[in-house]
C-alpha cells in the first residue's frame, strides 16, 4: 500500500499537476464584485458568461493597447538635425583646436547649410591652411576647397553611425523616460530606418506623455552677453545681421506672460554651449524660496570641474540655463559653483516632475516628430478580449467533439492536454512580462490547431504499432518516440518562422510571433510529455491496461 502511494506521488503526472496549481495561483485572482462595478460604470447589463469572465482576473498578464485600450504612436526621428548638431560640435572643436595650435587662419564666416559646415575666408592662403588642418586633425570630416571657401561634411562612415545611433539612442531615452510614468505594458520599438513605435496601454493623459516624448531636453549652459526687451532690439545692434557665432534665445513663457519680465525676455548668447547637460547624472524636483517649484541637478566629476571653471571665470555675469533653445532662467553668478545647480521659473509641480524626468533620462541626439496617432477605447479592448476568448472556446469545443467522436477516451485526454497547453502559454507570457495582443490571441488559436496535430500524429503512430500485434505499453512508448521526430521537425521550422516575424515584423506581427513561439514550446511540453504522463499514471496505478483508438 505504501509503495503504491509513493509510486503515485512520484509519478510524472503529479509533477505536472503541481506546476498547474502553482501556476494557477500565480496567474489568476477572482473578484466577484468586479462585474457589478462594471455594470454601474457602463449602465449595461452583463450576460452570465461575461460576468464570469469579468470576475476572473490575471493581474500579472500584460495586455496590449488593442485589448486594454490606449494610444498608439508612430514617431519620426529627424536624423538630419542630429547630423547638423554634430557639425555644430565639430565647429566648436575646430575653434578650440585653432586656439590650441595657435593658428591665425580664422574664417570670417561660419555656417551650417544642407548638412555641411561652410567656412569662408578673406584670402586663398588662409583657406588652404584650414583645409590642410582639418584634413590632418579631424578624421571624421571630409573636406573640399574651392576658392576662399572650405566645405566640410561628415564622412560616410560617421554619418551612417549617427543615423543608426540616433534611432537606437532615441529608443533607449524614450524607454527610460516612459518607465518613469509607472504604467505597465508601455512598448517602445524601432520601426524601419527612422521611425519609432510607442504603445501606451491604459494611459489616462496621453497629451502629457506626448509632451515628454517630443521634448529634446538639450540642456545648455551659456554666458549671457546682453539682455533686451525683444529680439528685434538685439538685432538692431547688429544692423539686423546676427553673426554666425551668436544666437538670440527668448525667455520662457506661459499663457503669453514672461517669467523673466524684469530682466527682459531676449538674450544674446554664443551659438555654441559653454557646457552641455550631457554631464547630468541626477535631477529631482525641489522647492526653493516662497515654496516655488524647482528642479535640482547633479553633474558628474568632469562636468562639475567645467561648471566650476565656467562660473568662476564669469562672476558678476548672467549664466543662461537653456533647454531646447528656451531660456528657463539666467541668474547672476555670485561665486564659483560646483557640481550641482537649480533650474527655476517652472510653472507647476507636474511640469517640474516631467522636466526632471527628461533631464535624468538624457537628451535626444535628434528631435522627434509625431507622424501617426491611433487611440483605442477601453470598451473596444474589452470587447476584443471577450470575442477572443469565445473564439478559443469555440475552437476547443469543435476539437472536443471531433476528438471524442474519432478517438473516444484518448481524444478526451488530448483535449485535457490542449487546456494545459493554453495554461502554459498564459504562464509563459506572464512570467516573461510579454504583452498579450489581439494578434497574439490569433496565435493562440493557431497553436490549438497545431497541438491537435501533434496528438493526431502520436495516436496514428500508436494505432500502427497496435496493428502489428505489439502490446499497448510498447505501442504507447514507440508511438510517442516515433512521432517525436516529426513533431520536432515541423515545430522547429514553424518556430524559426515565428522568430523571423518577431525580428523583422511590426508591433502587431510581433504580438502574433510571440504567442506562436511560446505556443510551440507549450505544445511540445503538453502534447508530448504531459499527455504521456496521463497514460503512464493510469497504466501504473489502475487496472486499465489498454485503450481503444
Amino acid at each position: 500500500m505504501q509503495s503504491r502511494i509513493a509510486r503515485i506521488f512520484l509519478s510524472k503526472l503529479i509533477f505536472w499537476l503541481v506546476v498547474l496549481f502553482v501556476g494557477l495561483y500565480f496567474l489568476f485572482s477572482i473578484d466577484f464584485k468586479r462585474p457589478e462595478q462594471i455594470e454601474k460604470e457602463t449602465g449595461k447589463q452583463l450576460s452570465f458568461v461575461q460576468k464570469i469572465l469579468d470576475s476572473i482576473r490575471m493581474p500579472r498578464l500584460k495586455l496590449g493597447i488593442d485589448l486594454r485600450g490606449g494610444t498608439y504612436l508612430v514617431v519620426g526621428v529627424e536624423i538630419e538635425k542630429a547630423i547638423e548638431n554634430r557639425l555644430q560640435i565639430e565647429s566648436k572643436n575646430l575653434d578650440q583646436l585653432f586656439e590650441k595650435k595657435n593658428i591665425k587662419a580664422l574664417p570670417i564666416k561660419k555656417e551650417i547649410k544642407e548638412q555641411s559646415l561652410i567656412l569662408s575666408f578673406d584670402d586663398e592662403e588662409k583657406a588652404k591652411i584650414c583645409f590642410n588642418f582639418i584634413k590632418r586633425e579631424i578624421p571624421t570630416l571630409k573636406v573640399s576647397l574651392k576658392d576662399f571657401v572650405v566645405n566640410a561634411v561628415l564622412t560616410p562612415a560617421e554619418e551612417q553611425r549617427i543615423r543608426i545611433g540616433s534611432v537606437e539612442q532615441a529608443v533607449n531615452v524614450l524607454s527610460n523616460r516612459l518607465s518613469g510614468f509607472g504604467v505597465e505594458g508601455i512598448v517602445v520599438q524601432q520601426h524601419g530606418d527612422k521611425q519609432i513605435v510607442v504603445q501606451l496601454p491604459g494611459v489616462d493623459d496621453p497629451e502629457r506623455v506626448k509632451s515628454v516624448i517630443t521634448k529634446t531636453a538639450h540642456l545648455d549652459f551659456k554666458i549671457v552677453e546682453k539682455v533686451a526687451a525683444s529680439k528685434q532690439a538685439l538685432l538692431d545692434d547688429f544692423d539686423g545681421d546676427l553673426p554666425s557665432d551668436k544666437m538670440i534665445v527668448l525667455g520662457r513663457k506661459e499663457n503669453n506672460v514672461d517669467y523673466d519680465v524684469e530682466s527682459g525676455r531676449a538674450y544674446l548668447v554664443s551659438a555654441f554651449p559653454d557646457l552641455t547637460g550631457n554631464h547630468i547624472v541626477d535631477s529631482k524636483v525641489t522647492y526653493g524660496e516662497y515654496n516655488r517649484v524647482e528642479v535640482s541637478f547633479q553633474l558628474d566629476s568632469s562636468g562639475a570641474r567645467e561648471f566650476r571653471e565656467l562660473t568662476g571665470n564669469n562672476i558678476g555675469r548672467r549664466l543662461g540655463i537653456i533647454i531646447d533653445d528656451v531660456m528657463y532662467t539666467a541668474p547672476t553668478i555670485e561665486s564659483a559653483i560646483g557640481g550641482s545647480g537649480r533650474i527655476t521659473g517652472i510653472g507647476t509641480p507636474e511640469e517640474a516632475k516631467d522636466l526632471a524626468l527628461v533631464l535624468r533620462s538624457g537628451a535626444l541626439i535628434a528631435p522627434l516628430k509625431f507622424e501617426q496617432e491611433t487611440r483605442v477605447g477601453a470598451s473596444l479592448g474589452a470587447d476584443s478580449i471577450y470575442k477572443g476568448i469565445i473564439s478559443c472556446l469555440i475552437a476547443l469545443l469543435l476539437l472536443f467533439i471531433f476528438s471524442i467522436f474519432y478517438y473516444k477516451i484518448p481524444g478526451f485526454f488530448a483535449i485535457i492536454a490542449l487546456f494545459y497547453n493554453l495554461f502554459l502559454i498564459l504562464l509563459f507570457l506572464s512570467y516573461f512580462e510579454s504583452a498579450l495582443t489581439l494578434p497574439g490571441i490569433a496565435g493562440m488559436v493557431l497553436t490549438i490547431g497545431m497541438a491537435v496535430d501533434a496528438s493526431i500524429l502520436i495516436y496514428e503512430r500508436i494505432k500502427e504499432e497496435l496493428a502489428t500485434g505489439t502490446t499497448f505499453r510498447k505501442a504507447l512508448n514507440d508511438g510517442f518516440k516515433g512521432a517525436m521526430v516529426v513533431i520536432l521537425d515541423s515545430n522547429i521550422t514553424t518556430f524559426l518562422t515565428g522568430f523571423i516575424l518577431f525580428k523583422f515584423g511590426g508591433p502587431a506581427i510581433k504580438g502574433f510571433a510571440v504567442t506562436l513561439m511560446v505556443g510551440i514550446i507549450a505544445t511540445i511540453l503538453s502534447g508530448v510529455y504531459f499527455l504521456k504522463s496521463i497514460y503512464e499514471f493510469i497504466l501504473d496505478n489502475t487496472d486499465k491496461k489498454t485503450f481503444k483508438f
